[in-house]
Formats: structure tokens, C-alpha cells, sequence
């Protein structure tokens, strides 16, 4: 018999046992797993694990390495008005095109988007990963994750055999750039011999593996809706589409195994809307507080 997953527990339940965490994936989307850490540094709830995907990694090892919310929250601020986060320019369509444009307008549009595919089909990565090796160094001590003051795991794929990979000790920094690591937008990154890239393509919202590290399990999802069909859509928009709706039946599928789900209200952002980071973590801090019942 299936059991159905929480939308709230009390923070008496919560300071019984406390849950591992799962932090999913979602780029800027993920912002708001900062405002859960600080939601729980607010009531005085601790955490048992965190098990952590892309930018749920990188909050998570954040938020362990440096103590507290407040701390991280301080050196992203630094990080975003100082320019250090690299910058992806839009490159989709608006996901309702005016109809109403002028025809040259539309025209321009459908070839910028040829360009994009031409660019990206000719080189092997978009983004240098220098930039986002530089960004790490100031947002994520030099430790590894036996100096952390609790257990984390980062997720992350290996490139060759699509194989989920759970990382739990040497460099904290290098496990937090593969799990970030966007298959094609930044290179792979070499661990153990095994090249590793971001760990949202096998486990999004990573909650098989945060049942292996206790129960219960609270997992964070800040996935990113489905966008509505556009009247110009072209064959590469149907392509995304249908890879979003696989990757949507895969994240419920993770999820309807956690004890409780945070989800916080930022579906419908893109992955780079980096500079909606206080949104974001606010959006994070109501769900929480929400959640629990404040």
C-alpha cells in the first residue's frame, strides 16, 4: 500500500528526529534551499544529512562548511554584486511569442535561435570552467568532508556509464563541481578516474539516496514547471519538452518516496536568473516556515 508524502511537520516531530535532507538541482531555482537552511537556523532545528544535486549540493556544502545560513547567504551577495557568478545569456523564446510583432521581428528571432544550435553544435562545452572554479573558491572553504559538522553527500553522473555517484570524502570544492557540473555547458570533472557531471541527470531531487543515509526524509523541490506550448515553437522546443516531461515522471517518482516534501514557490524561474537571488531564498524561508507550521 502506498503512503502518501507530508506537506508539514512539527517541529516537535522535527527536534525528535531530525530528517535527512534532499536538496535537488535547479540552478538559480535552488537559491531558495538557502532560505530552508535559514528558516531551520531560525526555529533551532538541526539537521541530520544533507544529500545534495547541483545547487543543492552547492548550498548544502555551503551551509555546512561555513555554520550557518546567515554566512552563506553574506558570501552570495558578495559573490553576485562582485560579477563572479558566470553569466548565460538567454537564449530560449519567450514561451508566448506576441503574435502581434512585426514579421521581421519573428524572423529575427528564428534565426538567432539557428545560431544558438550552430554555436553549440560546434564546440564541446559553452562555459569555461575557470569561472566557475574561481566562484567556488570564494563561496566554499578549503576543506574536505570529514571537516564538516555534519554528514554530507553530493551527487553526481559519471559521464560514461550514467551510473549515479554518491561522494562523501576528499575536497569538498571539486565534489560541489561535478555535481554542478551542466553536461555541456561546463566540461566534465575527474574524480577517482571516473569523469563526473552534474547529478541531476540521474537524480534531480535525490532522495533514494538520502533514505540510505536515515529517515525520515525531507526533500526540497524546486524543479522547473513545464513551460505552457508556444505558437512558434520549433523542433528543438519539442525536443526539450519532451525531455522535461521524462524528467518530470523521474522526480516523482523520487519525491513519492521522501517522508515530506518543501517546495518552494519558484517553478516557474530559468535556470540563470541569478540575480533574483533574495526572491529566491525568501521564497525558500516561507515554504519552510509554512511547512513547519510557523
Amino acid at each position: 500500500m502506498a503512503t502518501s508524502v507530508r506537506t508539514s511537520i512539527t517541529r516537535a516531530a522535527w527536534r525528535l528526529k531530525p530528517p535527512v535532507l534532499a536538496l535537488g538541482g535547479g540552478g538559480a531555482r535552488g537559491f531558495a534551499h538557502i532560505g530552508v537552511l535559514q528558516a531551520l537556523d531560525d526555529a533551532r532545528l538541526p539537521v541530520r544529512t544533507i544529500v545534495g544535486t547541483s545547487m543543492g549540493a552547492v548550498a548544502g556544502g555551503m551551509y555546512l562548511a561555513h555554520g550557518s545560513a546567515a554566512r552563506v547567504v553574506e558570501l552570495w551577495k558578495s559573490a553576485l554584486d562582485e560579477g563572479m557568478i558566470p553569466q548565460v545569456r538567454s537564449i530560449g523564446r519567450v514561451p508566448h511569442a506576441d503574435t502581434r510583432e512585426h514579421p521581421l521581428i519573428q524572423i529575427a528571432r528564428r534565426i538567432r535561435n539557428r545560431v544558438v544550435i550552430s554555436f553549440a553544435m560546434n564546440r564541446s562545452t559553452v562555459l569555461d570552467n575557470k569561472d566557475l572554479e574561481q566562484a567556488l573558491e570564494f563561496l566554499v572553504p578549503d576543506v574536505s568532508f570529514s571537516d564538516l559538522l555534519r554528514r554530507l553527500v553530493v551527487i553526481a553522473t559519471d559521464l560514461e556509464t550514467g551510473e549515479e555517484v554518491r561522494l562523501r570524502r576528499g575536497s569538498l570544492r571539486q565534489a560541489l563541481d561535478a555535481s554542478s557540473a551542466i553536461p555541456g555547458m561546463v566540461p566534465a570533472v575527474e574524480i577517482d578516474g571516473r569523469w563526473l557531471v552534474d547529478g541531476a541527470v540521474v537524480a534531480e531531487v535525490p532522495v533514494a539516496a538520502a533514505k540510505e543515509e536515515g529517515w525520515p526524509v525531507v526533500a526540497v523541490d524546486v524543479s522547473l514547471d513545464v513551460p505552457p506550448i508556444g505558437e512558434d515553437d520549433l523542433v528543438l522546443d519539442t525536443m526539450m519538452r519532451t525531455q522535461m516531461m521524462t524528467a518530470r515522471l523521474l522526480r516523482r517518482q523520487q519525491l513519492n518516496a521522501a517522508t515530506a516534501v518543501i517546495r518552494p514557490q519558484v517553478g516557474g524561474a530559468r535556470w540563470a536568473e541569478w540575480g533574483r537571488f533574495e526572491e529566491f531564498v525568501e521564497a525558500g524561508r516561507i515554504a519552510t516556515n509554512e511547512f513547519l507550521g510557523l
